[in-house]
């Protein structure tokens, strides 16, 4: 049997005793691997810890239970907690909450079985990347390194650094390569510097095994810079960089925006549609709750502003990871694979956005933020002159992709920290809306 099989195997042990007393050890069994291993590789595949999945699980169940009209005291202990009190304190620890203010909130779907092969995070363990990249005429056995995603906290499970002259990646979103090749091919020949592709063997800009593309990049010069290098230098001449950055980004974007296919997506929709009914329940949830004047706010005069704002393709992945610095300037961009048409003001915004989640590692907090955002927005308007529809604009985008962002994330447990980070920021944001956008930038 495969790994991912027989942590299958203890995915569903778990689940048929959810209601009975089990051990870590008597979990591992179900697998052959030693407890070490079987922890380790539990954690890897499911993104938890194998005892805070068990009590998850336990969890889930038991609100569906109370919900379905069980006392509370009896689903409790039923689902191996001592007390009530010690269920109530599990659940405001996993959910933000208390279950009876949950119920209020949300509708409990009946937990459906764990699918491991599904649900679980795709993994290259170092001989299958070797013999992946035997598909490419570099040297062999050269060093494989993983690389980090969401400003560097989170290991990327996609990408790796092979030796110092490549990047291998792969994913399933093989429209979404080919847009990022197009993309590069067009920016390269405007100067601009940016991962490309290295063809295989056979002179093929990636391979294609099941439903996944794999592709071997030459990377940028540079790194893109740590917290603290944006937060302690003269934080408006970096935020400057970035926004001249992504201005001459969107002019070359501008000029073959009929010569590159991408989605077209609608930010607005987005948020109305989806985004900002999980923001009111997950914020209410985590009790951290938005006024009602916030959402009145948006709702009323978004839409008045979004008709006006120019579209074009933009990058819609702008983070400050994905912008690199070489000799103290922007040596280039990552990852268009999520390249859109739509708003251009997102991509500054976004960037803004990226820095300010990042604030919580710096001395003074986000306090210091605002110096950045004008330097973006200031940058970006002396290559493309922003329109007043788009400087009105700013604070609702902001608002938009913290909505976004916040829904986007519920579920994924690695980025349990970074939506609770986010949920602040969108409350700090509104609350500081004078000094940040009508005193600050707007002003």
């Amino acid at each position: 049997m495969t790994t991912i099989e027989l942590l299958q195997n203890s995915i569903d042990y778990i689940e048929e005793n959810l209601k009975s007393e089990i051990s870590l050890s008597e979990i591992a069994n179900h697998t052959g691997f030693s407890l070490y291993h079987f922890c380790r590789l539990f954690s890897s595949y499911v993104g938890m810890p194998v005892a805070a999945y068990l009590t998850k699980r336990r969890l889930y169940h038991g609100i569906y239970s109370i919900q379905s009209g069980e006392k509370k005291i009896d689903v409790a202990l039923e689902y191996g907690f001592n007390t009530y009190s010690g269920f109530y304190k599990a659940f405001k620890g996993e959910f933000g909450c208390s279950p009876t203010q949950y119920l209020n909130l949300n509708t409990v779907n009946k937990p459906l079985r764990v699918d491991l092969m599904r649900e679980a995070k795709f993994m290259l363990n170092q001989r299958q990347i070797n013999s992946l990249l035997s598909n490419w005429d570099i040297e062999k056995n050269l060093e494989i390194n993983n690389t980090f995603t969401a400003g560097g906290s989170v290991k990327s499970n996609s990408a790796w650094s092979i030796g110092e002259r490549y990047i291998f990646k792969t994913g399933k979103n093989i429209s979404g390569i080919r847009s990022h090749i197009n993309i590069s091919r067009e920016l390269k020949k405007f100067g601009m510097d940016c991962t490309t592709p290295i063809k295989t063997i056979d002179g093929e800009d990636f391979i294609i095994e099941d439903d996944r593309y794999y592709i071997l990049l030459k990377p940028l010069k540079g790194q893109f810079l740590s917290p603290a290098e944006r937060y302690s230098q003269d934080r408006e001449s970096i935020g400057e960089k970035y926004g001249r950055a992504i201005g001459n980004l969107h002019k070359i974007l501008k000029r073959q925006d009929k010569n590159i296919e991408v989605k077209d997506s609608n930010l607005l929709k987005t948020v109305l549609d989806w985004a900002l009914a999980k923001t009111k329940t997950t914020m209410e949830q985590w009790e951290c709750p938005l006024p009602d004047e916030f959402y009145e706010d948006y709702i009323n005069n978004f839409p008045e502003i979004y008709s006006d704002l120019p579209r074009q393709i933009i990058h819609r992945d702008a983070n400050p990871s994905n912008i690199m610095f070489h000799n103290g300037e922007v040596s280039g961009f990552l990852e268009f694979e999520i390249s859109q048409r739509n708003v251009r003001i997102f991509d500054p915004c976004y960037c803004a956005t990226g820095i300010l989640s990042e604030a919580n590692e710096i001395e003074g907090n986000f306090e210091k933020w605002p110096e950045i955002l004008r330097g973006i927005i200031r940058g970006y308007d002396k290559i493309i002159k922003l329109t007043e529809a788009e400087k009105r604009a700013i604070p609702y985008v902001i608002y938009s992709i913290q909505m976004i962002f916040i829904a986007w994330l519920l579920e994924n447990e690695s980025y349990k920290n970074l939506c609770m980070r986010n949920r602040e920021m969108l409350l700090w944001l509104w609350e500081n809306r004078n000094p940040i956008f009508h005193e600050g930038i707007l002003g």
